[in-house]
């Protein structure tokens, strides 16, 4: 099998896929370019690629998400595209470039491919996602240094959604948080596009349309907002504002109920706001994904895995990174979380807030049955959800 592996942006699949692909005996080649502003239209980028790959002999070019304005070009040099994508959504509206036949695209959130098939688009597949505990090994060897009841490590999400609440007039107030209540309180179902309409939008944007053209009728942060976000909500961004606001307000309610009650370390970006906000927890700046991530989650009792709240059904690649380093996932309810998992046997699945805080605490009174857990998780890393067996997968897809 020979592969060309395009990067243009970095990513976490940058190491694992190609050395799986490697140890699978595929002859791989990598190109990088630069990350496009637009991911359709771009057409330097388009005749740089095609330059470059003209002439190339390959089973297939592989990217990390689908990027359509690649998908003529490969088309055009008569080979074949397979993307996986490990970011959800794609925030990708069906495109033309989409339904190209030499398209394979692989989404991890098999929700993501019903809400595209809904569309008449043809060409994406359900794969969830892999991980390649031998990137993790090196680090592994390294000894404990600190031990943790609980650790989170990613993002908090700095979502706009409310400064622009607070620009709304008290029906668009109402209306939203009402939205934004109903997910918040429903783990495991994912229901922000069914109460987002497009109506919905037109009006948020109508408001703050009617701002930015009257600022002095306004006191000075909305007339900010107003500037700032006047004709620029559509219904997709809408939902993901309100999806991302949510996943904030998830992640620190769970760290901030274990820092009470358990050693509890955070990761993260915005350290200063956080040490505020969780005053109880320990709070670190980013750590190295290779170097120093795997420790944490095999040196904690529980790792905390809430994800965003737009992945509707698919497992995320932390809760695979966590597994992989012998550590112990604790995620919420969905679809596909109790299809792939054994809740009580190699993760720990809730529904609820209250839940997840009685899980918790369960686990860390008992943190002798989390090792034969953890153990169960790593085996289930290395075999069911290894970069192999998910390669082996797009070979079939091929062959098909």
């Amino acid at each position: 099998m020979k592969v060309i592996f395009v990067k243009l942006f970095e990513s976490y699949f940058d190491v694992s896929v190609p050395s799986a692909m490697r140890r699978l005996g595929w002859e791989v080649t990598e190109e990088t370019f630069y990350t496009p502003k637009d991911f359709v239209h771009d057409s330097a980028l388009q005749q740089l690629v095609h330059d470059r790959l003209e002439g190339s002999e390959a089973d297939f070019v592989f990217t990390v998400n689908f990027w359509p304005l690649l998908s003529p070009v490969f088309k055009d040099l008569g080979l074949r595209y397979v993307s996986w994508s490990y970011d959800a959504p794609l925030r990708l509206t069906g495109t033309d470039e989409m339904e190209n036949d030499n398209n394979l695209i692989f989404l991890f959130d098999r929700g993501q491919v019903r809400d595209y098939r809904r569309q008449g688009i043809t060409r994406v597949f359900h794969l969830p996602l892999g991980v390649d505990p031998p990137v993790f090994e090196k680090a592994l060897r390294q000894k404990r240094k600190a031990t943790y009841g609980v650790s989170f490590i990613g993002q908090f999400y700095a979502s706009p959604y409310m400064p622009i609440l607070s620009a709304m007039d008290d029906y668009l107030k109402g209306l939203l948080q009402g939205i934004c209540d109903a997910q918040r309180n429903l783990i495991g179902y994912y229901i922000l596009p069914e109460l987002i309409t497009d109506e919905i939008a037109d009006k948020v944007n109508e408001r703050l349309i009617y701002i930015k053209e009257h600022p002095d009728d306004f006191p000075i942060d909305c007339s900010e907002t107003g500037a700032e976000f006047a004709g620029r909500i559509s219904r997709q961004n809408l939902i993901y504002t309100i999806a991302t606001r949510i996943t904030c307000i998830d992640r620190l309610t769970l760290v901030s109920s274990a820092s009470r009650v358990t050693p509890t370390l955070v990761c993260t970006d915005d350290t200063d706001s956080l040490k505020k906000l969780i005053p109880h927890a320990e709070i670190h700046g980013r750590v190295d994904y290779y170097t120093q991530m795997p420790v944490i989650f095999r040196d904690s009792v529980i790792s905390l895995c809430p994800s965003l709240r737009c992945i509707s059904t698919g497992i995320p690649l932390r809760a695979l990174d966590i597994m992989a380093s012998h550590g112990l996932v604790m995620l919420p309810a969905t679809e596909e979380a109790y299809e792939y998992f054994e809740n009580g046997a190699d993760s720990i699945i809730y529904s609820s807030y209250e839940e997840a805080f009685d899980l918790m605490k369960f686990y860390l009174r008992k943190q002798a049955d989390t090792i034969p857990m953890k153990e169960r998780a790593y085996r289930k890393a290395k075999s069911e959800f290894s970069m192999e067996h998910r390669l082996k997968q797009i070979e079939e897809k091929l062959d098909d």
